[in-house]
């Protein structure tokens, strides 16, 4: 039997034990990968501890892990175009990504420039980057305000809407500030009186919240009313009129070809991230939690 880290019960990183699990089987139009990296997500921590037990139920024994990259190992009927042993990389919106195995409805072919690593860390925070940008629908010659922008998925939705012609406010901390200017948007300081200097910037047509919480009625006061504002994970976005904008198939389904070419050809840069082996996932989420490291980490197998 393969192996794979399962949560054994909602609470600290400890409930995550590598352990034995059935092989998954891929379905209609489905495929299996040999997992090389996973990648770990702020959502991964919020799920284990229990933070999201309401909105998103895990079974008992899950698999976390909503981005893997690997060889694909199986093919269910009706998958056409890819073979075994293909390079893949894999959105997972049913989990699956910290295990030997992974069953994937979403993927797409690993070019042989991008780095295992790079490919594991693409696929959800792109996925996140493309959707809100396409729900905003923000135009050439508007200007958007991003809260979180130097987060992973701040970092390319910055790029992404660069490249569209928007002109970009990103609201980070202040070892982010180079980067967003590298990144062409305009930074702008997290802390109080924020609002005030994202005004002083000029008018704002649309607000991406990729931070997380706390920041709402600024977004609100900077965009007019919330009709204009999407938030990622903040959990008060109702009690706002705020979307909060969840994964779905159909958010952003031609973002991961899009960004993994980019990729290819260097346009595109990711958030800095190390690796550990799959087996110290606890480790990794513990390391995540108590601010340890600041980088993505990528959870890896031989």
């Amino acid at each position: 039997m393969p192996n794979a880290v399962v949560i054994t019960g909602y609470g600290p990183p400890e409930v995550l034990k590598w352990a034995h699990v059935p092989l998954p089987e891929p379905g209609e139009g489905q495929i299996r990968i040999k997992v090389k990296a996973a990648g770990v997500s702020p959502t991964d921590l919020a799920l284990r501890a229990g933070y999201l037990k309401d909105a998103i139920p895990l079974p008992p024994d899950a698999v976390l892990g909503f981005e893997a990259a690997g060889t694909v190992d199986a093919a269910g009927p009706g998958v056409t175009g890819t073979s075994a042993g293909d390079a893949v990389t894999a959105l997972l919106f049913s989990l699956g990504g910290y295990a030997e195995y992974a069953v994937a409805s979403i993927w797409t072919r690993k070019p042989d420039p991008v780095s295992w690593l790079d490919a594991a860390a693409l696929p959800s925070s792109a996925e996140a980057a493309a959707g809100v940008l396409r729900q905003l629908d923000v135009q050439t010659g508007q200007t958007l305000l991003l809260f979180g922008g130097g987060g992973s998925v701040g970092i390319i939705a910055t790029q992404l809407a660069v490249a569209r012609g928007v002109t970009v406010i990103s609201v980070v901390s202040a070892h982010d500030e180079t980067l967003a200017r590298e990144l062409g948007a305009t930074p702008v300081r997290y802390g109080p009186g924020v609002a005030g200097r994202v005004r002083a910037l000029g008018t704002v047509d649309a607000v991406f919240d990729a931070a997380g919480t706390g920041i709402l009625a600024d977004a609100i006061a900077l965009a007019g009313g919330p009709e204009r504002v999407i938030t990622l994970s903040d959990p008060a976005a109702t009690d706002f009129g705020v979307t909060l904008s969840e994964p779905t198939p159909d958010r952003a389904p031609g973002a991961l070809d899009e960004t993994i070419a980019l990729l290819a050809e260097g346009r595109l840069r990711l958030r800095a991230h190390r690796s550990m082996p799959m087996q110290q996932a606890a480790e990794a989420h513990r390391q995540l939690e108590s601010g340890i490291v600041h980088e993505r980490i990528i959870l890896t197998l031989p």
